[in-house]
């Protein structure tokens, strides 16, 4: 009798102990999206303001005009590239790989031993939406060259885009920011290169379709709003539009008188 009921406690206990854990990978499976959806929520909520958008793409024009295009004149291009699939991926790794960095070093300043125990929402939550805020600045460099802006140098002979610029900063940015975030894992591990190429898998499989989501987003619904505006903004900021970028290097050349 007394083995019957010992067996029937065991079973009865494996069972409670598989419910719960199945349980609890449902609970995660569930609850998972809720805390990472802040990194993609945040830039669109932000996009989603009228004037944000805008002013960060005259931001972005400004700054380039006081660095590098003091001695040219900026017009645009009237053809407009489509939406392709391979561009929204490209655009979406740089800020993937800030989110990551950003994440990895406040954790390893916080202490925390193991990138797994994100699951804490009051932990995983700031973390997120300060990733999120520096992924809603990225469109900046992303309408300038929807803009199909072009930078005309006289002096040099040349024709530069604009956004060119921010994309080569982007990349190397990228590679540097996934570089120090997994030699923060690697650190955070216990110098154990297997667990911090899993934790920075981990991070892979849930951040990134977050942010390739809120790319994509912007590209289909936010961006073919906040063109229209711009080019308003241009035509008063006497950025004309040119079919033939020669005929601007001989006005610029031509002798005067």
């Amino acid at each position: 009798m007394s083995l019957d009921s010992r067996s029937s406690s065991g079973s009865l206990s494996s069972c409670t102990t598989v419910s719960c854990l199945l349980l609890g990978r449902r609970v995660g499976i569930r609850e998972t999206p809720a805390y990472f959806l802040a990194v993609a929520l945040v830039p669109v909520a932000l996009w989603l303001i009228p004037a944000f958008s805008p002013a960060l793409a005259r931001g972005a024009y400004h700054a380039h005009r006081k660095l590098f295009g003091k001695d040219g004149v900026y017009v645009r291009l009237p053809a407009s590239e489509p939406i392709r699939l391979r561009d929204t991926l490209l655009m979406s790794v740089a800020p993937f790989a800030i989110d990551v960095l950003v994440m990895a070093e406040i954790l390893f300043l916080q202490g925390t031993a193991d990138l797994r125990q994100l699951v804490v929402g009051f932990v995983a939550f700031p973390i997120l939406l300060l990733a999120g805020l520096l992924t809603s600045l990225l469109p900046g460099a992303w309408l300038l060259d929807g803009l199909e802006l072009r930078l005309v140098n006289p002096a040099r002979g040349e024709v530069v885009r604009p956004a060119e610029w921010f994309e080569r900063t982007l990349g190397p940015v990228g590679a540097v920011a996934i570089l120090a975030g997994f030699v923060t894992l690697l650190h955070t591990s216990g110098f154990s290169y297997e667990l911090a190429l899993y934790d920075l898998g981990l991070w892979a499989v849930r951040l990134f379709p977050a942010v390739f989501g809120a790319v994509c987003v912007y590209r289909l619904a936010i961006e073919p709003q906040v063109l229209p505006g711009l080019d308003a903004w241009c035509a008063k900021a006497g950025i004309e539009t040119r079919k033939a970028l020669p005929s601007v290097l001989g006005e610029w050349v031509a002798p005067k008188g």
